[in-house]
């Protein structure tokens, strides 16, 4: 191997390492004492795509081997490593369609070649025991997350779980798919480890699906199910609780003007889902829900409606996800539960206020956690308490 000294410290191969065209620049860059055998297949890809037809390509060649061959050492899947193999493959056919400026060919190609990369990166993970990823997506009910969440199931590669919460028991009798919730239902309540330990086992099955597919796992939290049910709000939130300790989550919350997700709650009966019934407690367990997921990247739904494309862009970029303009064109398809709002299934824009009652009028002119919350979330009220 070339062990020359690596140019930074600052951990794993960087991207721009990856794509830079001098192969010495690249091997200096590595990291030689990383025992991360996902660091090491990265690195002999990084090689492979430099090999030119120089004097200097069999050692370019036996540098890449020898990079893969201590991956398998280190632990990486044998599989993983064929996969990074194929997708060098696929990158030097990509290279070779963008220098014909063939651009409709060489995008088609990225996408493979990025699902090649993912599927192998999964397998190193699971084979070496290091943490999955798992991004989670969080929002109250009415603020326009359904269709957030049909845009985000449009992206390359996608797969997105809509409305995930296993303390939920407020569903219909009928669920002939949970066996647990079943024997709960006939037997006994279920403890929350034996909750825990089911939900787990399930995500687990999720998430080998999706590394075997190449996908990347979204989870949509069911929020209402933890904040906006009963006399209180749940003292745990279990997309969060149950699966920090297992998986790498990478997240964000949505949120939408307050008066607007309260009239739509009043407008399907939902505020009668918490007591008391009224605006002043549904803001108060809106601070709730921002304080339990305080410092997550948070982005309002009315910058989505008046910009789609920014916004998407945004979230998928904070979420790891690649993104396609293509949604513009799926997202209209996507069948999701939560879809009870007001929109067409095939067009985005920001919709006028619902009438507000005359005792929600009365309620909103003297909520002071209102007042809070629109101040938080970086929402207008004037000094003669109306809201825009």
């Amino acid at each position: 191997m070339n062990h020359q000294r690596r140019v930074s410290s600052d951990g794993p191969m960087s991207e721009k390492a990856l794509i830079n065209t001098d192969w010495q620049t690249v091997s200096a860059s590595h990291p030689l004492e990383s025992l991360d055998p996902a660091e090491w297949v990265r690195y002999g890809l990084a090689l492979s795509q430099l090999i030119e037809p120089t004097s200097q390509s069999r050692q370019q060649q036996q540098q890449a081997g020898l990079a893969f061959a201590h991956a398998v050492e280190l632990g990486a899947h044998k599989e993983a490593v064929a996969l990074s193999q194929r997708l060098s493959t696929l990158l030097s056919l990509v290279k070779s369609l963008e220098l014909a400026e063939v651009g409709s060919g060489a995008e088609w190609l990225s996408t493979k070649a990025r699902r090649l990369d993912r599927m192998s990166q999964g397998l190193i993970q699971r084979e070496v025991g290091t943490k999955s990823t798992i991004r989670t997506l969080h929002h109250l009910a009415c603020t326009g997350g359904t269709v957030i969440s049909k845009c985000l199931a449009s992206m390359p590669d996608v797969a997105l779980v809509s409305e995930v919460n296993p303390l939920n028991r407020f569903g219909g009798k009928f669920e002939p798919t949970n066996p647990l919730l079943l024997l709960e239902r006939s037997y006994r309540e279920l403890s929350m480890e034996e909750i825990k330990e089911d939900f787990l086992g399930q995500i687990a099955q999720a998430v080998k699906i999706c590394i075997k597919d190449g996908a990347d796992l979204v989870i949509r939290d069911h929020s209402h199910t933890d904040f906006c049910r009963g006399d209180v709000p749940a003292a745990i939130t279990p997309i969060l609780d149950f699966l920090r300790d297992d998986y790498t989550l990478i997240s964000a919350i949505t949120v939408r003007h307050p008066l607007d997700s309260y009239l739509g709650l009043v407008a399907q009966g939902w505020h009668q889902q918490f007591i008391p019934s009224n605006l002043e407690e549904y803001a108060r367990r809106y601070l709730k829900f921002l304080d339990r997921y305080e410092g997550l990247p948070l982005m309002k739904y009315e910058d989505f409606c008046m910009d789609p494309d920014s916004f998407l862009q945004q979230l998928c970029a904070t979420l790891h996800l690649d993104y396609s303009p293509n949604y513009r064109h799926l997202f209209g398809r996507v069948r999701l539960s939560g879809d009870s709002g007001r929109g067409s299934n095939t067009e985005i824009r920001l919709r006028e206020r619902r009438p507000m009652p005359a005792e929600v009028e009365v309620d909103a002119r003297k909520s002071e956690s209102l007042y809070s919350l629109l101040d938080r979330l970086g929402y207008h009220s004037d000094p003669d308490r109306r809201y825009q």
